[in-house]
């Protein structure tokens, strides 16, 4: 009867050591495993996918920022917390050429084109800026507009002057300067008689 209770045992153990039952299986598709792998896959792709987008889209956002602060020549002063880092940062500021400038309380100056930061620093400054430049458009518009109006006015006037003389009687022109030659004849004669003449 030991012999066979022996057997048994060893037999256990080397079915448990060899791979059988004992371990998991993966071939079935209810397996919460599998189920992870698929997900992570399709994740993956998609991430990869989402990264490519983003730096493309980073890279034209910085290059029409430029473009329009350029345009508007505008700059604007951010605060720290767009830029979350170790050093003390006295003054953020994203200048018409859209580099960050960083003033530390050493006052230390770098500068730095907005496109070389991470995503998500680059996401806090748009979000900041945006309702700014939303407002600085605005006022930029407001004061293209009271121009507009003033040489609106001024055309206007012009036109009237011009408008003046292009409708002015033909005879009246052809007249005028007949007169005032006859006037400087008279007055040139009357000087070479003299007085005595008279």
């Amino acid at each position: 009867m030991e012999k066979v209770e022996v057997e048994e045992k060893s037999s256990e153990n080397s079915q448990g050591i060899s791979g059988g039952e004992t371990l998991p299986s993966y071939q079935t598709s209810g397996d919460p495993m599998q189920e992870s792998l698929k997900v992570i896959k399709e994740e993956t792709l998609q991430l990869s996918e989402f990264l490519w987008q983003e730096e493309k889209l980073i890279k034209e956002l910085c290059v029409l920022l430029k473009h329009v602060l350029k345009q508007l020549n505008m700059s604007f002063n951010l605060p720290a917390t767009v830029f979350p880092q170790t050093e003390k940062t006295q003054r953020i500021i994203l200048n018409d050429e859209a580099h960050l400038i960083l003033i530390n309380d050493k006052n230390e100056v770098k500068s730095k084109a907005l496109e070389d930061f991470p995503p998500h620093v680059i996401f806090n400054i748009a979000s900041f800026i945006i309702p700014e430049l939303s407002k600085s458009l605005a006022s930029y518009r407001k004061k293209i507009s009271l121009r507009v109006g003033f040489f609106e006015r001024i055309n206007q006037e012009l036109r009237n002057i011009r408008n003046i003389f292009a409708n002015r009687p033909k005879k009246l022109e052809e007249d005028r300067p007949a007169s005032i030659e006859n006037g400087v004849k008279e007055a040139l004669s009357a000087q070479q008689k003299g007085p005595n003449e008279e």
